[in-house]
């Protein structure tokens, strides 16, 4: 099996820019997201890849896309409420509720004052929304957290843990299929 990469996430979003969304699709303002953000912090954290999130059958959907070699009807299931955006939010159920500690790139949402934020998107590779095209919904995570989060450069790769939760959330930026109640984030360390 192949291994899913940036630029594979790219040629599946078709090349295309980021833009702003305003309210969503149900007329609640993007990014409103509601629930309990307290995360055990004693529970042990399962390690996870993007590869994780998708579930059994939608990389090879995706990569057949990028390839060219899907049928037409296929195009019009990986359509999302944005033009730029391609892909789904079809999801893996058993994740849902699970601790999980993953690698990837911060994007804040929110500034609660210079380098610290509340609201992030998460997503596997720098510059996703900003310079590139989103990846798929079910390749970003809606990052929450009670407490304001301090970074310090959005191109450097970082580990988050938190509480995984299915849940489709509509952001100016793109839309992601999951969220997480963020537990900690701290440099990647390899």
């Amino acid at each position: 099996m192949r291994k899913i990469t940036p630029l594979t996430l790219m040629a599946a979003a078709l090349l295309a820019a980021c833009s702003p969304a305003g309210n969503g699709t149900d007329g609640r303002p993007v990014a409103e997201v509601q629930g309990d953000l307290h995360v055990d912090p004693a529970a042990e954290a399962e390690l996870l890849n993007w590869r994780d999130l998708l579930p059994d059958g939608e990389l090879e959907m995706l990569l057949a896309l990028e390839e060219g070699t899907a049928p037409p009807t296929l195009m019009s299931q990986f359509q999302t409420r944005r033009d730029e955006q391609i892909g789904t939010f079809n999801v893996v159920e058993d994740l849902d509720g699970l601790i999980v500690r993953m690698p990837g790139y911060i994007l804040p949402l929110d500034y609660a004052e210079r380098g610290q934020a509340r609201e992030f998107l998460f997503l596997p590779y720098h510059g996703a929304c900003i310079h590139y095209p989103p990846p798929p919904p079910n390749q970003i995570v809606y990052l929450r957290s009670a407490e304001p989060i301090r970074f310090s450069q959005l191109w450097d790769p970082v580990w988050v843990e938190g509480r995984m939760e299915i849940q489709r959330v509509e952001t100016d930026l793109a839309d992601a299929a999951y969220a997480m109640a963020v537990r900690s984030v701290r440099p990647y360390d390899g």
